[in-house]
């Protein structure tokens, strides 16, 4: 059986940018509905993420954004 190819650590790599991203959202007027939508976008990139076998690092003193699990 052929194996899936996996996303690219480069890809997984922006969309980690893309999830940080959404921290700076909560200074700005969001209404609640487009709020639910966007944590759910944020929810779906996460999964990404951590589907290819690599978690979120919030921890500003490492310099990469994911970590492999």
């Amino acid at each position: 059986m052929k194996k899936e190819i996996e996303t690219t650590f480069q890809a997984l790599t922006i969309i980690a940018e893309m999830v940080m991203k959404f921290g700076q959202l909560y200074i700005l007027d969001i209404s609640s509905e487009d709020w639910k939508h966007l944590q759910s976008v944020r929810n779906g990139l996460e999964k990404v993420i951590h589907d290819n076998g690599y978690r979120m690092n919030y921890d500003k003193n490492i310099k990469q954004n994911i970590i492999k699990r």
